[in-house]
């Protein structure tokens, strides 16, 4: 694993939250040291010579003492995973707030994004179940039409087909090589088909509801 050893700047607001950070920053530089995570002894000490900092510096951005020792776990399960063997102390450290920092931001984020979801939903039931009514019935009036067109003789159904893509009757009537007259018949006997059964289903659908 490679940890990057430049503080990631906070912003204006958050100079004194890291005052800390590049202080031991500075310290640690003038007498670096190398540490073995894949030992547990080593593990263990570094989780507890870290832990209190580490909440100190998360509650100042999220105000959740249990949150922000979630996170903090989180971190450390990782790190344990990884089990680095060769790992400059003075970057580790950095490595650990930096780590805090970007999962507080994002558990903000999800956090924010979750609660606008929950207000939207809470404020806008009655549309959202009335937007899920509309689709279901849009939805079922679809398959019944089209179950209806399938059921037209193969012939009525390529005329009637063409003239619902607004091809005139003689266009139609030169493309089937058949008479207008023709035309005309397979139209007005899918137009009728077409009302009646879909009034059957109408009459059906709404029984149920």
């Amino acid at each position: 694993m490679y940890f990057k050893t430049d503080i990631i700047y906070l912003g204006k607001k958050n100079q004194k939250s890291i005052s800390n950070i590049m202080e031991i920053k500075s310290s640690v530089k003038q007498k670096d040291q190398w540490i073995n995570l894949s030992d547990i002894n080593v593990f263990q000490q570094q989780y507890k010579q870290n832990f209190r900092s580490l909440k100190y510096f998360g509650l100042q951005y999220l105000p959740n003492e249990e949150v922000v020792s979630d996170l903090i776990q989180d971190i450390w399960l990782k790190i344990w995973e990884r089990r680095e063997n060769h790992i400059s102390e003075a970057a580790f450290k950095h490595y650990l707030f930096q780590s805090l920092y970007r999962s507080i931001l994002n558990y903000i984020k999800h956090d924010k994004i979750v609660k606008e979801y929950l207000e939207t939903t809470l404020n806008n039931g009655e549309v959202i179940e009335q937007e899920i009514t509309y689709k279901i019935i849009e939805s079922e009036i679809y398959q019944a039409v089209n179950q209806v067109f399938e059921e037209l003789p193969a012939s009525c159904r390529r005329v009637y087909a063409a003239s619902l893509n607004g091809k005139s009757q003689k266009e139609i009537a030169e493309e089937f090589y058949i008479s207008i007259n023709t035309v005309k018949k397979h139209i007005n006997n899918a137009n009728h088909y077409m009302k009646k059964r879909l009034k059957d289903f109408l009459l059906f659908f709404l029984s149920f509801r």
